[in-house]
């Protein structure tokens, strides 16, 4: 079984990372963490092909064919199909644990 990695937001009040996840990465599929009450918690948000993140029917704005965010690395930047796009930025980061200290 695969192991979950943990999703931080890239910038927390301009604060430099969050320290709750707000999603968890289980095998090919995003699911929205206990600490992120703006998605369902449990319920996988996105499915990932290769390094891209495509949304599901449980995602907020429901599915898309367009990937709203690609993994590089560690890093999690967001495409030009995401209304948040920013080229010069990462937006999240992935980490083994669930909490950055």
């Amino acid at each position: 079984m695969a192991q979950t990695r943990f999703v931080h937001k890239a910038t927390y009040g301009g604060m430099g990372h969050s320290r709750l996840p707000q999603y968890e990465i289980r095998g090919n599929a995003v699911y929205g963490s206990m600490y992120n009450r703006a998605v369902p918690h449990g319920k996988a948000l996105y499915t990932i092909q290769g390094r891209s993140w495509y949304p599901t029917s449980n995602h907020p704005d429901g599915k898309n064919a367009h990937p709203l965010y690609t993994m590089r690395g560690d890093r999690v930047h967001t495409t030009r199909f995401n209304t948040d796009h920013n080229p010069s930025q990462h937006a999240f980061v992935i980490r083994e644990h669930g909490s950055l200290k």
